[in-house]
């Protein structure tokens, strides 16, 4: 093999290290995207106590069932 050419193990070794490299990438941003979702979590207060929260979520349900009621459920 000429030294123009690089051996298929060569290129393999290659492509094997970007792949690594790539994962790792992905890796070191996937755990920065979970520390900042963590720190948003401390900072912001979670919707169940929210004030009128419980009662939103009632007449929600109550919509619901009230627009479930209206329709034929009947299977044809």
């Amino acid at each position: 093999m000429t030294k123009d050419r690089a051996a298929p193990t060569d290129m393999a070794a290659l492509v094997g290290e970007a792949v690594e490299a790539m994962a790792a990438g992905q890796a070191m941003g996937l755990a920065l995207l979970r520390a900042e979702m963590e720190a948003l979590a401390h900072v912001l207060p979670p919707a169940a106590r929210a004030p009128g929260a419980a009662a939103d979520e009632a007449r929600a349900r109550d919509d619901e069932a009230a627009r479930e009621a209206g329709f034929d459920n009947m299977p044809v």
